[in-house]
């Protein structure tokens, strides 16, 4: 049990299928948690998608939970840190409202259109080699043929809804989504950014965007956030949300 002068770490998990909240202690001592579900929508045609709202209640929910359950807590936060599922994609507009269901990584319908992007002559295991070779320099890897990844969803939205491609200011991954609502700030981290394959990874601390990459991925630079490294601090949190 932490000391009732001990500063406290308002931690955020949002996987899959639940949300989970945590006030961790300076001794990485969890003084209080609590979980909220989280539901998956499994379409036709290989589809899978998740509410960003629901998102955000599960997240509100958990955390109002903890600070119940730590009465007096709410002062000797100093931080809210915030991690989550991976390989999602949320539309957003200018004002960081979700034009959308976020598009679940188990989610295939991109799939023929990352191959419409990466193939080419001459093949190599259905890529491009120029293109392929690019992207393994790059990015040491490249865009999932499947289309279960950042890009697919992207290509997806571009060539299947394209209203809300045209709408989307940004694209984000469920972390940056819920940094968004925290803070305000449209931010992707050099992780989070990864399964788009649009940008130089091979130096951690500097992690940019490269126009070839872009160009092979047919999506502009405009529709990305701006990247910070992992452990950046995003800002205070909104006035409505402390």
């Amino acid at each position: 049990m932490a000391s009732r002068g001990e500063r406290l770490v308002l931690a955020i998990d949002m996987g899959s299928s639940s949300a989970k909240v945590a006030l961790v202690s300076d001794r990485a001592e969890v003084v209080a948690s609590a979980v909220r579900p989280i539901r998956t929508m499994i379409l036709p045609g290989g589809g899978a998608e998740q509410d960003p709202e629901e998102w955000w209640r599960a997240v509100i929910g958990a955390a109002q939970a903890t600070l119940v359950e730590a009465a007096g807590a709410r002062d000797r936060i100093i931080a809210v840190v915030c991690t989550t599922q991976w390989a999602v994609t949320v539309p957003v507009d200018a004002e960081g409202n979700a034009l959308g269901n976020a598009i679940s990584w188990m989610d295939t319908r991109g799939g023929a259109y990352v191959r419409g992007r990466v193939e080419g002559w001459p093949r190599v295991a259905g890529y491009d080699l120029r293109k392929l070779l690019a992207w393994l320099r790059y990015t040491g890897g490249a865009p999932v043929r499947s289309g279960v990844d950042g890009l697919g969803h992207v290509l997806y939205l571009q060539q299947e809804r394209p209203d809300v491609y045209a709408r989307a200011h940004k694209f984000l991954e469920p972390m940056d989504y819920l940094n968004l609502r925290l803070t305000g700030r449209f931010a992707a981290t050099y992780g989070t950014i990864f399964p788009y394959w649009v940008t130089d990874n091979r130096d951690p601390r500097r992690i940019d965007y490269v126009p070839a990459l872009l160009r092979y991925a047919g999506v502009e630079r405009a529709k990305f956030p701006d990247l910070v490294p992992v452990d950046a601090v995003l800002g205070a949190l909104r006035p409505t949300v402390a």
